[in-house]
């Protein structure tokens, strides 16, 4: 989760990821819960409360629906199989742990979860006829896969989906003199943060451009380790090659966004510039260079991830902008950006921070309102090139 701390005139952003740590229990716990079910016909109530407790964590308690709602359809079944089949089929054990899978799953995950159960709970109940072990065999081992392949499965495929069909939405500032726009800024904010905390770059940057709209949209869906913020693409690992790919999947409807801004203003394409934090710099990048040409970009802290079948490639200007003592994305990120680019013949600039960690201060602030002045407003003076050049030279 990226948040501000707004500390001696720093934007500070920090990461957590104990989330990682509550899926890695939770795996823990599935795996014993299946051990004890298999062995002893039996599911601890201790495990099924670590899988509630745990999921709390994970979800909080706006997912408490899904557990109610798994929770009576698992004593239905409990009640009802033997009154039409004339014997038992779940346990009271099975029934507890159905519900507190629920604080695991949102309500568009339940009908997988009951499918996947069903399927594991057939093949088991081959397997114990195939060992002759009786008719009365675990359903703890469906359950535990069922929940297993929703987090791991289920949330990706969501995703897509949700990033494909996105509508944008969040604050604006602007234009400070009162006056029509006659430019765009947009400003994407950074992982488990929204529109909110990044608008103050805006404000910050007003009075150099008096005449600008700025535009700062909240990530389409709740974060998933802070659901009070949002992201843009989940950072449940880093891999590259799934993280390009919900980029793609959500630049198509990025760009309907930017074009109705554009359109709403009467203004051309070139009359609009990006500027992105973290993961938001990242999608930012992307999509600049992956629509008709913008003003440019302003990358803080981020990084650029080549997609190799694209070839259309927008060259607008962009300025990156990175602390040397970032721990959550390193500066190395924005080095190869800039090589990168530059092999891709995008006009780059690149500013590293001296003592600056995952954030953004006043030095970069003011490179971000230079490089944007100057981009919207070609013959106004510019200070950007003596700034980068002494930001780079300490």
């Amino acid at each position: 989760m990226d948040f501000i701390n707004c500390t001696n005139n720093t934007i500070y952003f920090i990461k957590l990821s104990y989330p990682y740590f509550l899926i890695a229990f939770l795996f823990i716990i599935l795996v014993a819960i299946s051990v004890q079910d298999i062995q002893k016909g039996i599911i601890p109530n201790a495990l099924v409360g670590g899988v509630a407790l745990l999921g709390l964590f994970y979800g909080g308690m706006e997912i408490l629906l899904s557990a109610v709602i798994l929770g009576i359809i698992g004593y239905g079944l409990y009640k009802l199989y033997p009154m039409v089949r004339g014997k038992e089929w779940l346990g009271l054990g099975d029934v507890k742990l159905m519900g507190a899978s629920g604080f695991w799953l949102s309500l568009s995950q339940i009908p997988l979860f009951l499918i996947l159960t069903g399927l594991g709970g057939v093949l088991i109940a081959l397997l114990w006829k195939v060992l002759k072990k009786g008719s009365k065999f675990p359903l703890g081992p469906a359950l535990a896969f069922a929940l297993g392949i929703c987090i791991v499965g289920g949330q990706n495929f969501s995703q897509g989906e949700t990033n494909m069909n996105a509508t944008f939405s969040g604050p604006s500032f602007g234009p400070s003199s009162g006056g029509k726009p006659d430019s765009i800024v947009v400003l994407i904010h950074g992982y488990g943060s929204d529109g909110d905390d990044l608008l103050s770059l805006g404000r910050s940057w007003a009075h150099l451009l008096p005449n600008t709209l700025f535009v700062a949209p909240h990530g389409p869906v709740a974060c998933e380790i802070n659901p009070s913020g949002n992201q843009w693409f989940g950072l449940k690992d880093w891999e590259p090659l799934r993280i390009l790919k919900e980029i793609q999947e959500l630049t198509p409807a990025f760009n309907r966004y930017l074009d109705g801004l554009l359109k709403a203003y009467g203004m051309p394409s070139n009359k609009l510039a990006l500027v992105g934090f973290s993961q938001g710099a990242m999608l930012a990048l992307h999509v600049a260079l992956h629509r008709p040409q913008p003003a440019g970009v302003v990358a803080y802290s981020g990084a650029f991830l080549n997609d190799p079948v694209e070839l259309k490639i927008a060259r607008a200007p962009v300025l990156l902008i990175h602390g040397t003592e970032d721990q959550v994305l390193p500066a190395s990120a924005s080095q190869a950006a800039e090589e990168t680019l530059k092999a891709l013949g995008v006009p780059v600039t690149l500013s590293l921070l001296p003592g600056l960690g995952h954030g953004i201060d006043p030095r970069g602030l003011g490179m971000g309102g230079a490089f944007l002045k100057e981009r919207f407003h070609e013959n106004g003076a510019s200070d950007l090139s003596g700034q980068v050049k002494e930001s780079n030279n300490l």
